[in-house]
């Protein structure tokens, strides 16, 4: 570990602009390696996979599965524990060292995230759920009720948007029809990822295409979706984070707005002045 960390100094300090990002990546994020993968790394640092796998390759290793040995003491493999003894918590909290940390890593998070909006796979993602004829969301546990606003919020922007919640057991309502051009997205994490896993490769095996929204940690999105957004790395002091993911959606939902133009402004209006019949909204 300790030969690794001194090559990764030295690139950060004498290596090409893509190896000095690299490098610094690598540095920072030295425990959460074990669990991260080539795609995952590049999408946050703007580059091509071939570019952190050539970079890999420059260290001694072939990929960052012969990493993982050397960081695996050091790996965070549930983001669910606490990381810190509580009464190191309880002073960085009187200190306010907590809260600002936490804010820290919100910002970086939101910097990744915009870089993500600027690259092709963003622009592929909205495409997608723009010219589907249908749009289906799933997700599980604690994050369905995110991915359930997202829904919600989605039907303001195109018609035809149903969240699945899985209580039938069989998602027949997508998987028991033809596919013809349905989107189908899935929003997961790693600790959801074998009921995301199932759906999304039997979705995908059925011919509708599928968007993965997921962590950094999901390893099986090549053979289960047609596209992925991956969310940018964080790693929580206490427990996981739903800003990173909620943002996501939400510059989603505003590119989707956007570039729906003119079909999207007349299902809003229509929405609006359905709402004024219902009478569910106040309006000053």
């Amino acid at each position: 570990m300790q030969d690794l960390v001194e090559k990764l100094q030295q690139y950060a300090r004498s290596g090409t602009p893509a190896e000095r990002k690299i490098a610094k990546y690598f540095s920072d994020h030295l425990s959460d390696l074990s669990v991260e993968t080539a795609a995952s790394i590049a999408v946050q640092l703007d580059l091509s996979p071939m570019t952190v796998g050539r970079f890999l390759r420059t260290l001694g290793y072939q990929g960052l599965g012969e990493i993982r040995p050397d960081s695996n003491d050091n790996a965070v493999f549930s983001a669910w524990q606490v990381n810190d003894h509580l009464d190191v918590l309880h002073k960085d909290m009187q200190d306010g060292q907590l809260l600002t940390e936490m804010m820290a890593k919100q910002i970086d998070a939101l910097q990744q995230l915009h870089t993500m909006t600027t690259q092709p796979i963003w622009a592929a993602a909205v495409q997608a759920i723009i010219s589907a004829d249908e749009v289906f969301v799933a997700s599980f546990h604690n994050i369905g009720g995110v991915a359930r606003y997202f829904t919600e919020q989605l039907t303001y922007a195109r018609d035809k948007v149903r969240y699945m919640d899985g209580q039938n057991g069989t998602y027949a309502e997508l998987l028991g029809r033809d596919a013809g051009n349905s989107l189908l997205i899935v929003i997961t994490c790693r600790r959801f990822a074998s009921k995301s896993r199932t759906l999304a490769r039997t979705a995908k095996k059925a011919g509708h295409k599928v968007l993965l929204i997921t962590d950094p940690h999901c390893d099986w999105s090549r053979e289960a979706a047609d596209l992925t957004l991956v969310l940018p790395t964080t790693r929580p002091r206490m427990w996981d984070s739903f800003t990173p993911l909620t943002a996501l959606l939400d510059f989603l939902l505003t590119s989707v707005i956007v570039a729906g133009g003119e079909a999207t402004s007349q299902r809003t209006r229509r929405i609006s002045e359905l709402q004024d019949i219902f009478g569910d909204f106040m309006r000053r």
